[in-house]
């Protein structure tokens, strides 16, 4: 009996890894539902005025990895700032937050959203310390990076702030 149920049971589990869940190919309206960009992009270049629906499954998927993520405390701050950078992931990391070197892209073909891990890490950030915690953290990164390197030209917005940090400092 034991060998007959164990058979049965290794054949349904076989069985089933064998099965492929079928994703919809149509809308109720007819129009071809895309759930890759690759996909997407591949179809537009065929056809511009082509009628799809966008379902985003990598967008999807990678907002349930953060959620996760953020359930097991779990932050990661992504960002570019090449001067910055150094200083500001040994700041975070006082706050439990870790960091990685993103440079994104304005860029989104036809819906997807290439950044969703990175923009639920970032409302999550925000959420916890506050709208302009990040900010805060990159102004202090920016002064220490200033301080330690005063031969370097630091330029923004046209200015240079070297002078103007520099002053503060030496007032204090």
């Amino acid at each position: 009996m034991n060998k007959v149920f164990l058979i049965f049971i290794l054949s349904l589990t076989l069985n089933s890894c064998k099965q492929k869940v079928e994703l919809e190919k149509y809308d109720k309206n007819g129009n071809l539902i895309v759930y890759s960009q690759e996909v997407y992009t591949n179809m537009w270049i065929k056809n511009k005025k082509l009628k799809v629906t966008v379902i985003d499954t990598f967008c999807i998927n990678q907002k349930a990895k953060a959620k996760k993520d953020i359930k097991n405390r779990k932050l990661i701050y992504f960002g570019f700032h090449p001067r910055e950078f150094k200083k500001m992931t040994e700041i975070l990391k006082k706050f439990g937050i870790k960091t990685k070197e993103h440079l994104g892209t304005c860029i989104r073909m036809g819906g997807f959203e290439p950044y969703c891990y990175q923009e639920e890490m970032y409302k999550e950030i925000n959420r916890k310390y506050g709208e302009n915690f990040i900010d805060s953290i990159f102004k202090v990164a920016q002064k220490e990076f200033i301080i330690e390197n005063p031969n370097i030209e630091y330029m923004e917005n046209g200015i240079d702030l070297r002078k103007k940090i520099l002053e503060e400092k030496n007032s204090h």
